[in-house]
């Protein structure tokens, strides 16, 4: 005969089966969306927007992938560690950049959700390592024609190449299937009319030189090339400390990520490509910021032109035009 009264036990699971499909939705808000990581240096900051978390190139970026059909369901969180002025032994430190990250990665990838795993990191680092070559002990200081400073020079990109190539081995181990995208650098004084201009160009088409050789290395990395987007664009896409990107440079920046990351052709807005009248040439402004600043583009770089020419050779070796 039963009874009138439920036993505790079979109460307890119908009020499970009652409240589950409450619960689930719940379970569901509360999973953890994947992860966009970002390292470097001011340039991944944000330096030079006037809201550097949301007008940076990196932000921007965030915004438009959690926009896109990949991930809007899921949503898309951002951890952007970079720290100005960090050069890429910084990142390389026990408690650098790369360690959190490579922390962050790994902690998501045990925690039995491959739902919620790093699925894109992008690096920008590489100019701070060149300023070292203008501080007031460098040989390249007190004489930019010697032998002494095109080996340091040399030995600076060299430096960099090795050290980039160890971050980006590290985060494919850490991460094997997430895509990682590394930034090339654009030079601030292109379209300028000053003097150091050319010299400018040389320097930074021979750090790019071992940049590139360090994402084609074997961590299949994929290179995002923004030098030629700022070509003669200085007056429109530096901000006011002559350096960095201003609002509509970030914007250049975030479209030649997105365009890596989607695989498609670089298309810079229209509105952007219109030089506003009220423009101030980049002569009249000052240079300044954790980035290369123009002791560093007069003095050390000249030795670009002779020291960076095997390294710029390797690169096009490496992508096969040599």
């Amino acid at each position: 005969m039963g009874s009138r009264f439920l036993s505790p036990l079979a109460a307890l699971l119908l009020l499970g089966q009652a409240f589950s499909p409450i619960l689930a939705p719940l379970a569901h808000a509360q999973a953890e969306p994947p992860l966009y990581l970002a390292l470097g240096d001011s340039l991944a900051f944000g330096v030079g927007a006037d809201s550097p978390a949301d007008q940076g190139y990196v932000g921007l970026t965030a915004e438009v992938l959690r926009a896109s059909d990949r991930f809007t369901e899921s949503g898309l969180d951002l951890e952007n560690l970079s720290v100005p002025a960090a050069t890429t032994a910084d990142l390389l430190e026990p408690e650098g950049q790369l360690a959190k990250g490579v922390t962050e990665i790994l902690r998501r990838a045990d925690d039995g959700d491959p739902a919620n795993d790093v699925k894109l990191i992008s690096l920008s680092i590489g100019a701070n390592d060149l300023l070292a070559l203008a501080e007031a002990d460098s040989p390249c200081v007190q004489s930019p024609a010697s032998v002494t400073c095109r080996n340091a020079l040399t030995q600076t990109l060299a430096g960099v190449q090795s050290n980039i190539a160890e971050m980006l081995d590290q985060l494919r181990e850490a991460a094997p299937d997430a895509e990682i995208y590394v930034m090339n650098l654009y030079n601030p004084y292109s379209g300028s009319g000053e003097e150091f201009e050319l010299i400018a160009s040389v320097g930074v088409q021979q750090l790019n030189g071992v940049i590139g050789v360090a994402a084609a290395a074997g961590s299949n990395a994929k290179l995002v090339p923004v030098l030629e987007l700022f070509q003669g664009r200085a007056d429109q896409w530096i901000a006011q400390d002559g350096i960095h990107p201003n609002n509509d440079g970030h914007r250049v920046m975030a479209e030649a990520l997105q365009a890596a990351i989607e695989g498609r052709p670089v298309s810079v807005p229209e509105d952007l490509l219109t030089l506003p009248s009220d423009a101030p040439p980049a002569s009249q402004v000052t240079a300044s910021g954790d980035g290369v600043d123009k002791t560093l583009v007069l003095v050390a770089l000249p030795a670009a032109f002779i020291a960076g020419a095997l390294l710029s050779a390797a690169y096009f070796v490496m992508r096969g035009r040599a």
